[in-house]
């Protein structure tokens, strides 16, 4: 163990990234060392913004001594190439959502990481959030009682850079599913306590009908012990800047509501009505999630969510899609099978 901030290097310099530079200026827990990009020249740039190096490849590096841990911020096909890459150099990863595109490789590389002793985490930033964290220990404290339903609902206007976006290629990003939808069935399953074990999804193409994806997407949860979640996504709302965060978890003896950005919590039970805590702030939630990867890394925590559940994840974004396709509830253990005969094949 030491007090030396963890040296951090950054594959990939687009928007997220810059998310994460933010952060890593603001926590004395961890020092970005230097970033690599396909386009070298915006590579260069980055690097003399941040006073940082400039790796001409991934190679170089990962053979960076100084390199402890990477942070992959490309996108989502890229995933499971550069996370075996990484794993392979004995290096630290931070994987920005979805851990891979589909279940076999993100198991994979969960595999891999335990094998090599080293901390994976995948950026499921909402699990670092004001409210996040906030219904997380009422369900805990026991005031609402048992889970058994929650309801999220994060809709919002047109983010990505244009109708060239790799996120509208399914075969890049694997669909609004895994793109987006991870962080709500991500949130689901942890207040909830337990794995889905089936999902139902139905989609709308809400900007254009010549959108390869569903930016407007509803997947519906169902859980072994009965309760159930749905989880609204959307990336069409008008206009352009909207923004719109709906929480609801409902529980054998109470209700926890977010209705509203400007009212934060509210929670009604035998005890009355609370406002357990407000909203936060994105940069906030970077930090926090990075100093979490910094104790991980150090052998001073867990990594957040547990790998298992970044695994998952994907295994319901995997079921979404197949559900869009064919109109029907898909139940997550058919897409563990056929992962796992998929990987028999290979082998």
């Amino acid at each position: 163990m030491t007090d030396k901030p963890v040296g951090v290097g950054i594959i990939g310099v687009g928007g997220i990234a810059l998310e994460h530079m933010k952060a890593l200026r603001a926590s004395s827990q961890l020092r970005l060392i230097g970033v690599t990009d396909m386009d070298i020249g915006r590579a260069s740039e980055v690097a003399h913004l941040e006073r940082c190096e400039s790796y001409p490849d991934v190679a170089d590096m990962l053979a960076a001594e100084e390199v402890e841990a990477v942070i992959v911020c490309t996108p989502n096909f890229s995933h499971a190439e550069l996370g075996r890459q990484v794993l392979e150099a004995d290096k630290h990863l931070l994987m920005e959502k979805p851990l891979a595109m589909h279940a076999a490789d993100a198991a994979q590389l969960a595999e891999m990481a335990a094998q090599r002793g080293l901390a994976l985490a995948v950026g499921h930033s909402h699990r670092f959030s004001d409210q996040g964290i906030a219904i997380s220990e009422v369900i805990e404290s026991g005031a609402i009682g048992t889970p058994r339903f929650v309801r999220i609902v994060m809709n919002g206007g047109w983010i990505w850079p244009g109708w060239q976006a790799w996120v509208l290629n399914p075969e890049a990003s694997g669909g609004h599913s895994l793109h987006n939808g991870v962080h709500l069935s991500d949130l689901a399953s942890w207040w909830i306590g337990e794995p889905a074990e089936s999902v139902f999804s139905v989609g709308q193409k809400a900007t254009s009908a010549a959108l390869g994806i569903y930016d407007y997407l509803v997947m519906e949860l169902s859980f072994p012990s009965g309760a159930t979640a749905v989880c609204e996504v959307s990336r069409g709302e008008r206009p352009r800047g909207a923004s719109f965060l709906e929480m609801t978890v409902v529980g054998s003896e109470g209700v926890l509501s977010r209705e509203w950005d400007a009212n934060g919590l509210l929670m009604w039970n035998e005890a009355g009505i609370e406002a357990p805590a407000p909203d936060g702030t994105g940069l906030r939630v970077f930090v926090r999630e990075l100093e979490s990867f910094a104790a991980a890394v150090r052998g001073q925590g867990q990594v957040t969510p547990p790998v298992s559940a970044a695994v998952h994840a994907v295994q319901v974004a995997e079921a979404s899609e197949r559900s869009l396709a064919l109109g029907q509830t898909v139940r997550i253990t058919d897409i563990s099978k056929k992962d796992a005969s998929a990987t028999g094949e290979q082998a």
